[in-house]
């Protein structure tokens, strides 16, 4: 009986990790930590972003305070592909696109018009 828990255990086990891993580092919520945190004068803060997975696409939403002091919220829906995707609610892109540089950096440009900005 106790070999048998035994093997059942290690068995939940070795199928539990890599379940644990496979899940991406961007997912999930982030919250600003203002305190830990510089800015310049005016700059929009991002109080809130959630990714979460939405079929074979990521979804952001974004909940954040203007450089003027006013909240916005805006979302976009896309694949990290590098890949242009409209932002809905957004007053400072009308698209984004990200690329994922590693397993914990996004590089995303943001389009306005016909202009492009990137960061990273």
């Amino acid at each position: 009986m106790k070999t048998r828990t035994i093997v059942l255990t290690l068995a939940l086990c070795l199928v539990g990790v890599p379940v644990g891993f496979a899940q991406d580092a961007f997912m999930g919520v982030w919250k600003l930590k203002e305190a830990k945190s510089e800015f310049s004068p005016g700059a929009p803060k991002n109080r809130t972003v959630v990714y979460e997975a939405e079929g074979d696409k990521v979804k952001v939403t974004v909940e954040s305070i203007s450089g003027d002091g006013k909240p916005t919220h805006y979302q976009w829906t896309g694949k990290f592909d590098g890949k242009e995707y409209p932002v809905t609610g957004g007053p400072l892109s009308d698209a984004r696109s990200y690329t994922k540089i590693d397993d914990r950096i996004l590089g995303f440009n943001v389009m306005k018009g016909t202009c492009a900005v990137p960061f990273q």
